[in-house]
């Protein structure tokens, strides 16, 4: 089992993904009202963190006030867990958490968390490919008490609380799993760059994202790429972990050793030597009269595919836009709102991904910045579909676009908590 843990400033999405992800099942909710629905949730925990702020007579305002925990047992430890047993993990893992105790950096005093006592949901999600269950957990960082849980090292405090129950149960430990998955997303990455027959680097984040993996590429202010990652479940490995051939720089030319061109053998040619031969007479094809009918071939019909229209409103007017029916469940089942975003919607981001598609960059990029969006990377010139590309290909890159385009422009601020 792995457990990974980070501080989140937008708490208002870790919610809503961990109950509203699609075949997202609500596992349990501590010390709030059952039944309510996220954003409700959150803005009970909002409402918690100011009122307590009110009691506190010195430091800064309280910013970051979710802690959002990811639970990843093995297929093969989870394979006969019942919704019971998912909700003695979720309380089996924050009860851990809160007896490991560290000593800060610059600290003497050894700190623990409260988060048993503090308000939290789970949600437990399936990988659309191998369907693998994961827990998702979302902590307010204020417990009832009103005291802040300290979050210096939450990360290593989870990795210390999943050593502990890993050896409970009998179940592998961390580092055994992350080993085995980083062979496993070597051998995947090695197989698709063998079928590959021209290289493209879209091409190869879209095959191993149609596979489950969750690709997360780094570009530098030219936008040029300069590295990616590659994660599943609670498991994320940059393309240096997983091998120096597999780095965003190497890439092409690990491509060229797995595609080697055949060697061309020059053969001296034979001196042509003329045979004399009788050429054979050929009959003469009678020419059709004027009483012969030509025949002539019948074309059948090319059946175009089905396709459904779309309005959409850009602010200024609204755009039809003809999607095929092949692919517009791409940009209704995988879109997300990015981490940040606490404007934008789902049905926003698979406008902005449709309004690609059919290649309205202006009005996408109109849409995108209403709901919040504008400190992604924006389509360059020569958008649009390529030779080599079909159409589902296009989709998940129109949707990949989309998902740079709606994030939310970064504000710089001084030393935060």
């Amino acid at each position: 089992m792995i457990m990974l843990a980070s501080v989140v400033p937008y708490g208002g999405n870790a919610v809503r993904y961990a109950l509203e992800k699609a075949k997202a099942k609500v596992v349990k909710v501590n010390h709030m009202p059952e039944g309510i629905d996220p954003t409700a949730i959150w803005y009970m925990m909002k409402h918690h963190c100011q009122l307590h702020q009110q009691d506190r007579t010195v430091g800064r305002k309280l910013e970051r006030s979710t802690v959002q925990f990811v639970i990843s047992p093995s297929k093969e430890e989870a394979a006969n867990f019942t919704m019971n047993d998912w909700e003695n993990l979720q309380d089996e893992a924050l009860e851990t958490l809160d007896a490991v105790g560290l000593i800060p950096k610059g600290m003497k005093k050894e700190v623990k968390t409260n988060f048993r006592n503090s308000m939290n949901v789970g949600g437990l999600h399936s990988d659309s490919k191998s369907g693998t269950l994961h827990l998702h957990m979302d902590c307010c960082r204020v417990d009832l008490d009103g005291n802040t849980n300290d979050v210096h090292d939450i990360h290593m405090r989870a990795m210390m609380a999943a050593e502990i129950i890993n050896m409970r149960h009998g179940w592998k430990q961390p580092k055994e799993i992350r080993e085995m998955r980083k062979e496993e997303i070597k051998d995947f990455c090695e197989n698709t760059l063998q079928k590959m027959k021209t290289f493209d680097m879209n091409l190869f984040f879209n095959v191993l994202r149609m596979k489950g993996y969750e690709v997360t590429p780094r570009y530098d202010k030219e936008k040029k790429l300069v590295g990616y990652t590659i994660g599943k479940n609670a498991s994320v490995f940059k393309a240096s972990d997983i091998g120096r051939r597999y780095m965003a720089s190497q890439l092409e030319a690990t491509w060229k050793k797995l595609h080697p061109e055949p060697t061309q053998v020059k053969v001296k040619p034979a001196s042509p030597t003329v045979t004399p031969s009788s050429r054979p007479s050929r009959p003469a094809t009678p020419k059709p009269t004027s009483t012969q009918t030509k025949v002539q071939p019948s074309i059948q019909p090319k059946h175009a595919p089905a396709k459904t229209v779309f309005n959409i409103n850009t602010g200024s007017e609204v755009k039809k836009v003809w999607i095929p029916d092949t692919v517009k469940d791409i940009f209704f089942n995988e879109a997300q709102v990015p981490e940040g975003n606490e404007i934008a919607t789902i049905e926003n981001i698979s406008h902005v991904a449709m309004l690609l598609f059919a290649g309205y960059i202006d009005a996408a990029t109109s849409v995108s910045d209403s709901c919040g969006g504008g400190g992604g990377s924006a389509p360059d010139n020569g958008w649009g579909k390529k030779d080599d590309e079909d159409e589902r290909m296009f989709a998940c890159r129109c949707l990949q676009m989309a998902h740079s385009m709606c994030k939310p422009k970064s504000i710089k601020r001084g030393f935060h908590r």
